[in-house]
């Protein structure tokens, strides 16, 4: 290996320096590509191997010395067959001039044209064998796509080269399977430098080299990885390590190794302050850190803000500048979603990018109290209502759109908190990572987690939020009618949007007293739905989803008659909601007329524990909150009962 590394030194040629790019960036975005998914550029339609082992040596020696674009390389890949039939060939995707292929100290044939590298083995190979291949190859591209080189300048300030790939520019800069669906089992990446410079990478640090005057850093990364993922970065960079202790056994110390120029290294230490708390918080909600050190590269131009590369996020230089808190969370909480966990197709990348987006707003609850946290939420919602392009998460023809992938899929997680309570929400998330843990998942796979988690079918939330675009636009009236020495509040709302036949969700009203507040979930479900509430004060105002969990359009128009179809067609007890739940739940009946009501709560046993309701109510929809903190955990019963009609269900408390 010695001896080929030298050689790749020797070969190296000279061209000319180039033009500095215009520095592009978005603050406030993880990436900003808002290019049209083309199938045919993403990806091979057809793949017999299962990808296990990248070992990919890159020379950038005259890269970084004599700002020479070009450079040689070689990658090792080890593919086990996955097809149901026998397979000679074996498909890359590759941008980059192959000098030859070698298994063993056999030369193979390929071809290699329109990024489709195809290598004719030796032999047909049956499933499950082995093949293992070198690469030996070229960059002989002067464009930026997936290696990027800068000169020394009043932004870049060493000679800099680094790689940046999502979502299918990996095939630029070394030949690979680009697809987030294959993971390798491992990698390992050589980098040859010159002395004094250096290059970070994934994983683990195993070893540096001098010769002459090259060193050649050894990192080797033992998770699985996406090819968009594995990254390097290498300029005369300062290092200052930070150390994380996790919250789980044995409490790993867990460095985290951030990479400036030396002249901002007083700064990336201050805005590095809260990592450690930002690994708490996830670890905390997430579980413990799935890898063995974090970090950062910091470079400048950056056509992005951050990128979540395995192990070892690439940030632009003005997050130093600017104290990129947000980012720096964010960037942290893809090494759960969208490192660890990883969407199967780009149509899925809401899962990456709405999950991390989420996270910067948990992290703000975790820090700074809920207040903080809701104000963030609605800051995302106004964006999404100014720039909303009108189209759904899933499957989006602008895979980083900020609207949609990254802010709608955060608020979409938030209201899924919302129907499920922390309690079940995080549980979920927990399932979610322990299931596909080191893989790759789907939306499909989510809603599956979901609905195995709670134990109901939560497929219309998905269709409602995920695969339809936009959101609903309510408008609500209410009328107060005193009955003797209470007050009945007659509630009427109904959906008017047009591309979406009915949103069901439960919507919080904030009914505002003569003396007091006191906020009731209603659960809408029907396009037009009236229901009614009883209280001992006259009500004053009713806020609608006061904490704007809900995306949506909503006002109240004086004009609706709240008696319109607000009279049952039938007799109806339905589940409570949530279930299971914390103390809190809410039981919804419906009566076509007049009658006497009993509902009461029971034991498995048959004993009664309290009774709710024992009179006679009027025809309508009612919603009851029941308050079982006196309780302990376990399943009840809970029973409605009218001279013409009775029904049992049960409802599970979980303390």
């Amino acid at each position: 290996m010695k001896n080929f590394l030298i050689l790749l030194i020797i070969s190296l040629t000279f061209m000319n320096s180039f033009s500095q790019e215009t520095d592009k960036y978005f603050s406030f975005e993880c990436k900003n590509d808002l290019r049209v998914l083309k199938s045919s550029d993403l990806q091979i339609t057809s793949h017999d191997f299962d990808i296990l082992y990248y070992d990919i040596t890159v020379n950038w020696y005259n890269v970084l010395k004599n700002s020479n674009r070009i450079y040689p390389g070689k990658v090792r890949i080890i593919a086990r067959v996955d097809t149901l039939v026998s397979t000679n060939q074996f498909l890359l995707n590759s941008f980059l001039t192959i000098d030859s292929v070698l298994k063993g100290n056999s030369k193979l044939n390929y071809t290699n044209s329109n990024g489709i590298l195809t290598i004719f083995l030796d032999r047909f190979y049956n499933k499950n064998e082995i093949i293992d291949l070198e690469i030996y190859f070229r960059r002989t591209r002067t464009d930026n796509l997936g290696f990027y080189y800068y000169e020394k300048s009043s932004q870049t300030l060493e000679n800099l080269a680094y790689t940046m790939t999502q979502p299918s520019d990996a095939r630029y800069w070394f030949p690979c399977y680009d697809v987030p669906s294959n993971k390798a089992d491992s990698s390992r990446l050589r980098i040859i430098v010159p002395n004094g410079f250096v290059a970070t990478g994934n994983g683990l640090l195993e070893q540096t080299n001098r010769i002459g005057d090259s060193t050649i850093f050894i990192w080797f990364e033992p998770h699985p990885i996406a090819t968009y993922l594995i990254a390097i970065c290498a300029s005369k960079y300062s290092l200052f390590v930070q150390n994380y202790t996790s919250k789980f056994p044995p409490y790993e110390t867990i460095p985290i190794q951030n990479y400036q120029w030396s002249a901002d290294s007083a700064r990336s230490v201050y805005v590095m302050r809260n990592i450690n708390l930002m690994m708490e918080c996830f670890e905390t909600f997430y579980g413990k850190y799935p890898f063995d050190k974090y970090g950062h590269a910091v470079v400048s131009p950056f056509a992005y803000g951050g990128m979540e590369h395995q192990t070892i996020s690439t940030i632009h230089r003005n997050w130093l500048s600017w104290d990129g808190q947000s980012g720096i969370a964010h960037e942290l909480a893809h090494q759960w979603w969208g490192d660890l966990v990883t969407c199967e197709t780009w149509k899925d990348i809401w899962l990456n990018e709405g999950f991390a987006t989420f996270s910067e707003d948990l992290y703000r609850e975790y820090s700074q109290g809920k207040s903080a946290y809701f104000q963030s939420m609605n800051s995302k919602a106004n964006y999404y209502y100014s720039n909303n392009p009108g189209y759904p998460i899933y499957n989006p023809p602008q895979i980083f759109n900020a609207a949609i992938s990254y802010y709608k899929g955060a608020l979409v997680l938030n209201m899924l908190r919302f129907v499920l309570g922390d309690s079940l929400f995080f549980k979920t998330l927990i399932n979610y990572r322990n299931q596909f843990l080191y893989s790759t998942a789907t939306t499909e796979d989510f809603k599956n987690v979901v609905n195995q988690t709670t134990g109901e079918d939560y497929s219309y939330f998905f269709n409602q939020w995920i695969y339809q675009p936009n959101h609903p636009v309510y408008v609500y009236n209410w009328k107060l009618v005193p009955k003797q020495n209470k007050y009945e509040l007659n509630f009427f709302i109904k959906q008017t949007q047009n591309h979406y036949s009915v949103y069901k969700m439960p919507i919080e009203l904030k009914i505002q007293l003569s003396y007091t507040d006191t906020t009731i979930k209603i659960w809408n479900t029907l396009r037009e739905q009236s229901f009614t509430f009883e209280f001992s004060d006259s009500v004053k105002n009713i806020v609608f989803d006061p904490q704007n969990y809900i995306l949506k359009q909503a006002s109240r128009d004086i004009s609706l008659d709240v008696f319109e179809n607000s009279i049952p067609l039938k007799f109806e007890l339905l589940q409570n909601y949530p279930n299971p739940f914390n103390n809190q739940t809410t039981i919804r009946f419906s009566l076509p007329q007049r009658d006497f009501v009993s509902l009461k709560i029971f034991n498995l046993v048959g004993k009664e524990i309290k009774t709710l309701i024992a009179k006679e109510l009027e025809a309508g929809f009612y919603s009851i909150s029941f308050d079982a903190s006196e309780l302990s955990s376990g399943v009840y019963l809970y029973s409605l009962q009218t001279n013409n009609f009775k029904a049992t269900k049960k409802l599970v408390l979980i303390k």
